[in-house]
């Protein structure tokens, strides 16, 4: 079944830290426009978004980080349990990630982040980053050249991939337990490292 009008995709982008710990990203896009393009067009997009994303952070990122196979899944709101669920495959990518900072990564828990905004207050996304290396901190405060970094790769996110035609994917949340969607339309990088509870070794995304 291919991708149409009002669909809502989700990404799940997957990395394998050194030691292999998981490293898990979800991001959901939804379809505007009706020109139709096929579920490997969008794949293809979508890849080419992330991948350049990543990239904006890969010389902050600790090396030995390692791609791993990503999905895109289809998604509908499911009314008797009030949840989002995923009703059909679409496909599967891997991005091509070159981290070059070095091996003095800091803990997994420390994290940089992106917070990004939507028209409703409290339906938000956050996106924690890779563990990026010693170096991109001084006392938990990163510096002026990795919140840039950051800043990029937030900027690229919430610039919506156009298909062609009239086709566009934009990326956004739905809303837990309700059939609402929200797109992105800011996002707030803090130079104060977050913490990221489940990402300890072995343990995690």
């Amino acid at each position: 079944m291919a991708i149409v009008d009002g669909d809502i995709i989700r990404v799940s982008v997957n990395f394998e830290l050194p030691d292999g710990t998981q490293y898990q990203n979800i991001y959901h896009y939804i379809r505007d426009g009706t020109d139709p393009y096929s579920d490997a067009a969008h794949i293809a997009q979508i890849k080419t978004q992330l991948q350049n994303a990543y990239d904006e952070i890969a010389v902050q990122t600790t090396t030995g980080v390692v791609e791993q196979l990503s999905f895109v899944d289809r998604v509908e709101f499911n009314e008797i349990v009030d949840d989002w669920r995923v009703v059909e495959n679409i496909g599967t990518f891997t991005c091509v990630f070159a981290p070059s900072g070095g091996n003095e990564g800091l803990p997994y828990q420390c994290s940089p982040y992106i917070y990004f905004k939507t028209s409703r207050p409290r339906t938000v996304g956050k996106k924690f980053l890779f563990p990026f290396t010693e170096a991109q901190q001084t006392d938990t405060i990163l510096t002026g050249s990795a919140v840039t970094a950051i800043t990029a790769m937030a900027a690229a996110i919430l610039t919506p991939i156009q298909m062609g035609g009239d086709a566009t994917l934009t990326a956004g949340v739905p809303r837990t337990g309700v059939q609402s969607w929200y797109n992105f339309l800011v996002a707030v990088v803090q130079d104060v490292l977050g913490t990221q509870r489940r990402r300890r070794p072995g343990v995690g995304a």
